[in-house]
């Protein structure tokens, strides 16, 4: 077997080729912002030996540096209390400028699409601390809120086209 596998220099150019955004993917959910260098070091160092797809690698390398960023944050970010906080900034905020948990959750469920129940195994909390700390991440950045879902009605009310007893089905044959 080699040292380094025929896999790895695919993986680096990606990252090269990619390296804005890749950061700016750490950086999202890192904790603290520090350079993301390490993080994206700890992401090539989990791919070099995985197969590479050309479809399929760029969405890998992400999710990847995402993972990377998670287990880098320490304690720390895990203690730290993950209700929506009131801010005193007077407009809306950019995403960047989220408190560490609603920035994460946003970048993960909303522009990453990972689904509800991921996102909140990723962040270690639950899949009504997501919805929350979404909904205060959307209306930091000025989205208007949401309408309250309507419970869904079971009440039908026959279309004037139809009679009761009748079917379109059989109509040709009546």
């Amino acid at each position: 077997m080699k040292g380094t596998s025929d896999h790895e220099p695919k993986w680096r150019n990606l990252f090269d080729k990619q390296e804005s955004a890749m950061e700016e993917a750490a950086l999202m959910v890192l904790f603290r912002q520090e350079d993301p260098k390490e993080v994206l070091c700890s992401a090539i160092n989990q791919l070099k030996n995985r197969p590479f797809d050309e479809v399929f690698a760029p969405i890998s390398a992400v999710r990847e540096v995402i993972k990377a960023a998670i287990a880098r944050n320490d304690k720390e970010s895990e203690e730290t209390s993950l209700a929506p906080q009131r801010w005193g900034h007077p407009g809306p905020l950019p995403m960047e400028s989220l408190p560490w948990a609603e920035r994460a959750v946003y970048f993960l469920y909303e522009v990453q699409h990972y689904p509800r129940r991921d996102t909140a195994l990723l962040l270690g909390i639950s899949d009504k601390e997501v919805d929350q700390l979404k909904k205060s991440a959307k209306k930091r950045m000025g989205f208007p809120e949401e309408p309250q879902e309507r419970e869904l009605s079971w009440q039908t009310h026959p279309t004037s086209s139809t009679r009761p007893g009748h079917s379109i089905a059989f109509a040709a044959y009546e």
